[in-house]
């Protein structure tokens, strides 16, 4: 085990190093914080101005997440073709440009199909982020900690965007944050363009060795096993969580606190990141005591307890579950009664969320690293793409039926109701990890050499590949896809 401060010192030892960690960190950050900017005035807006239902506005919310689905297969693909430096900047040009068009729309079809592109712009951004991470940050322990360092950014961008976005929409109106944020995506990107990579220097000798090979990247029946499949629906369940928040937590908040602005329900949206910061730079720690999969065990049962709570909190919990936290709407223990949930919503969900994409790395670089016989770095390199699509793809669908289940739960069943039946059948899962025995492989690996005729060696050193610790090597083997 490592210290924190010796960790620190290896993994920002290069220049390149530091530059991809706050290149990666900057646009997963800008991003979040864009996404999440509309929660809390949309719903309003969009029924006052349009005359749409709550169950119309999840829908909305979802066609982000449904696109960046549908696209994700194709990023991979994408970033292996041109190289994540040139994804990650492509797509989030093209998702500033979407968000302006979003905030000048004032139509459903126009809001739909905005969101739709939107979508369609986070695809490239969150896999060539994963990637560069994975192919970076290889060493013991290196990705579990930039993983966490990721999500407690992506926190603060889901912090500070409700809470600027309420700010904005009460100043400059409907438009404003959208245009605000865009403005601020394209000038991260023009500096992003014109500041030095880092980039690694290619081996001339080791491409002309490797120019005969096969350009191989693993596909998703290299990676797909069991426990990674016991995986996935993590980190479906948590943004899925959170996405059936969006359309309907605004109205739970004014019903439960009365009559607040609209930067006060910002705030309050924004409250569940606040303890996520801190503890998602903690999980790390707890992933290397306890393994990744016990963390995020522990933490889909407290989300199950959590969602429990937050239903019983609603005024109509009584009348609709038959018990509930019975507190006058508005009054000072309703009020730290929210706090205290929204505190909890964040701090669940960072145990649960933040170990999901560390840990199915690990295991399907073992599973490609034990089957064809290179090392873990090689391995990793190699699935980073397929696991970052697949995991990006889980996510999105929790983001896309997580409105649209909210808000239609919502309808049928009432915030009270939604949220104690969702609290169950995150508890139904969350037992069912516990059931699950799980294998942890301590196999050596041995060396291989990255094909060179791929441009996902444009994030990865082709020393820190080609300079194995072990004595052994053998002949590399290329995947078929």
């Amino acid at each position: 085990s490592q210290l924190p401060f010796s960790l620190w010192s290896k993994m920002l030892a290069t220049s390149r190093k530091r530059w991809i960690l706050f290149n990666g960190l900057s646009s997963y950050f800008l991003s979040m914080m864009m996404l999440y900017q509309m929660s809390p005035f949309f719903q309003l807006y969009a029924e006052e101005t349009t005359h749409i239902s709550g169950a119309t506005v999840g829908v909305i919310f979802s066609v982000l997440p449904t696109s960046s689905f549908l696209f994700s297969p194709l990023a991979g693909l994408y970033i292996v073709r041109v190289g994540p430096p040139v994804a990650l900047w492509s797509g989030l040009v093209l998702l500033a440009f979407s968000t302006l068009m979003f905030g000048m729309s004032r139509s459903l079809d126009g809001w739909i199909f905005w969101r739709a592109v939107q979508g369609a712009a986070t695809a490239p951004i969150y896999s060539s982020v994963a990637v560069m991470f994975a192919n970076t940050f290889h060493g013991p322990g290196e990705f579990a900690w930039v993983n966490g360092i990721q999500e407690a950014m992506a926190n603060i961008g889901f912090a500070v965007g409700p809470t600027m976005g309420g700010i904005l929409f009460q100043w400059g109106g409907f438009f404003a944050p959208f245009a605000v944020s865009a403005v601020g995506h394209l000038l991260f990107v023009a500096f992003s363009l014109f500041a030095p990579t880092g980039a690694p220097p290619v081996d001339d000798q080791l491409e002309s060795l490797l120019d005969d090979e096969e350009v191989v990247v693993a596909g998703l029946r290299d990676i797909l096993t069991k426990e990674i499949l016991l995986i996935i629906p993590a980190g479906i369940i948590i943004p899925g969580f959170f996405g059936s928040l969006d359309p309907v937590y605004a109205g739970h908040l004014l019903d439960s606190l009365g009559d607040i602005s609209e930067s006060t329900i910002g705030s309050l949206m924004g409250l569940p990141a606040v303890p996520s910061v801190g503890l998602a730079l903690a999980v790390p720690f707890l992933m290397e005591k306890y393994s990744g999969h016990k963390v995020m065990t522990f933490g889909i049962l407290l989300v199950s307890l959590t969602s429990i709570l937050l239903g019983l909190s609603d005024p109509s919990a009584v009348e609709i579950v038959g018990w509930g936290l019975t507190l006058e709407p508005g009054s000072r223990g309703q009020w730290v009664l929210q706090v205290t949930l929204g505190l909890f919503v964040g701090s669940a969900s960072v145990f649960g969320w933040t170990p999901v994409m560390p840990d199915m790395m690990e295991k399907a670089a073992k599973q490609v690293a034990d089957r064809r016989g290179i090392s873990m770095q090689a391995a990793t390199a190699i699935v980073s793409p397929a696991v970052s699509s697949l995991f990006n793809a889980g996510a999105a669908i929790g983001e896309a039926v997580g409105p649209i289940g909210g808000g239609m739960l919502m309808a049928r069943i009432g915030f009270a109701g939604t949220y104690v039946l969702l609290g169950l059948v995150f508890l139904i899962y969350g037992l069912a990890l516990v059931m699950v025995p799980w294998s942890r492989s301590t196999e050596p690996h041995l060396p291989y050499r990255l094909p060179a005729a791929t441009r996902l060696r444009t994030a990865v050193s082709v020393q820190d590949l080609n300079d194995p610790s072990p004595a052994v090597r053998r002949t590399p083997r290329a995947f078929s896809v």
